[in-house]
């Protein structure tokens, strides 16, 4: 008869230790160069509710407050750098991570737990997700944890699975009000709670329990901004309605090849799971139509939105294991092709985000420039916000975001920008891409009142006064 302790500990040993080789190959990117824009926008975020301005009173966000505000402790207490906010997201991942590999360790096996793990550290998108400074990662992430109690409220005693719900509504609440499309996580904890139930008359105590514990997460991250409820209205559901009309984003040919991989792994282990893990089948089948319903329905689209419909395509690809794990040597033929998958994909994905970042040096004459015609208290409009935190420098808490779409959607416009500059008394604008340079009159403004330009190559020019 196998030992039961030895049961629960060589699958626990394994998501272990996929989580120490996520750690190891994540690491060295915390550092690194600017990933993506939107590092830029949330960085000069943190540093303006670091300095005492409100959010949506006065500091500029296009999501809701969740996210902001899980970062700012670990922000402040790691000293306010890139690493620290950066250090932040990847503590989330690894708990997706570890959650990935616990539902579907509940719902299919330990072995489909183990390999759910190991995918969803290798994949690539998720891997950028986890060392990024951005929202979508920290969302899904959250999301899995949902999951993850959930279906662990369905296998554990009448009190304890009460609590988990609650957790689990609390949790999922948290999620969507980092990022909104967590909302596609919703069907999947409704699912584990009330399908199929393992004691049917828990349904409504659980029901309950995780509505309770969602009205309470959503109460106490968003009453706060009650006397700035028009704002944050605007900000996150209005401009987002606006923005559909941009011309703007797409997922491009090389996110499609990056995923095809777990794409097929998810669809092959949804069939097998349909026979042999039906509860895991459920669930990602209503977590990934729900996600995907929400890519083709927004607009504009961006590749990291992606990671909503990559997250239940990973948890699914966990059954692969399920005709393994039936034979006698099963389990460590499982084992060691999880570990060879964490490995060779981990170390891809590490070598596509590590190119991703924009070298020192190619920043250095930026920071340089800056550094040397404003001073620490002066704030400088930008759109290129990563260079700016970097020099030590910040923008005005109104302009922490200048993305194209912002532009685009009339939402950012040059009386506004011109207010904010006049406002703040800044005197320095930096300009690199076509975001703020496409917003109509502003070159002309910036000639007159900002006559001193400096060409900074790599795009950027200074415009100081």
């Amino acid at each position: 008869m196998q030992n039961p302790r030895r049961v629960f500990n060589a699958p626990t040993v394994g998501i272990g230790c996929v989580l120490l080789g996520a750690i190891a190959l994540r690491a060295p990117l915390l550092a690194g160069g600017q990933i993506d824009y939107d590092e830029g926008v949330y960085w000069q975020s943190l540093r303006s509710l670091a300095a005492g301005h409100p959010l949506f009173a006065s500091v500029y966000s296009s999501q809701p407050p969740a996210f902001l505000l899980l970062l700012m402790p670990p922000y402040r207490l790691m000293g306010d750098t890139i690493v620290a906010a950066r250090v932040a997201v990847l503590v989330v991942a690894l708990l997706g991570i570890a959650a990935a590999g616990r539902a579907a360790w509940l719902l299919a096996g330990p072995g489909a737990g183990v390999l759910a793990a190991a995918l969803m550290a290798a994949d690539p998108l998720l891997f950028r997700q986890s060392v990024t400074l951005q929202s979508d990662g920290p969302a899904v992430a959250l999301g899995l944890v949902a999951i993850a109690m959930a279906a662990q409220a369905r296998a554990s005693s009448e009190r304890r699975a009460v609590l988990l719900a609650a957790g689990a509504g609390a949790v999922l609440a948290i999620a969507i009000l980092t990022k909104l499309l967590a909302v596609a996580a919703f069907p999947a904890v409704l699912v584990l709670l009330v399908g199929r139930p393992v004691n049917p008359r828990m349904v409504p105590r659980l029901f309950g329990a995780a509505t309770l514990g969602w009205g309470v997460a959503m109460a106490a991250l968003l009453l706060p901004f009650i006397s700035v409820w028009s704002d944050l209205w605007a900000e996150t559901v209005s401009f987002h309605l606006h923005a559909r009309s941009a011309p703007l984003g797409g997922l491009d040919a090389q996110t499609y090849l990056r995923e095809l991989p777990i794409a097929l792994l998810g669809v092959v282990g949804f069939l097998i799971a349909l026979r042999r893990a039906p509860m895991l089948a459920a669930t990602v089948a209503v977590w990934a139509i729900t996600a995907a319903l929400g890519l083709i329905v927004q607009h504009p689209v961006w590749p990291h939105h992606a990671v909503a419909l990559v997250a239940p395509l990973t948890v699914a690809s966990g059954a692969i294991t399920l005709p393994l794990t039936a034979r006698p040597i099963g389990s460590a033929v499982t084992a060691a092709g999880a570990a060879a998958v964490v490995l060779a994909g981990s170390i891809t994905s590490a070598a596509y985000v590590r190119a991703l970042q924009e070298p020192a040096a190619a920043v250095e004459p930026t920071i340089a420039a800056l550094r040397a015609s404003t001073r620490p208290a002066d704030l400088v409009i930008s759109d290129d916000q990563f260079a700016t935190a970097l020099a030590g420098r910040s923008t005005p808490p109104e302009l922490v975001d200048t993305s194209l779409v912002r532009v685009t959607a009339g939402d950012l416009t040059v009386d506004e920008v011109i207010a904010v500059a006049q406002r703040w008394h800044v005197r320095a604008v930096l300009l690199r891409t076509e975001r703020l340079s496409a917003v109509p009159s502003l070159r002309a403004w910036l000639d007159q009142h900002f006559p001193d330009s400096i060409s900074l190559g790599t795009g950027r020019t200074l415009y100081v006064r």
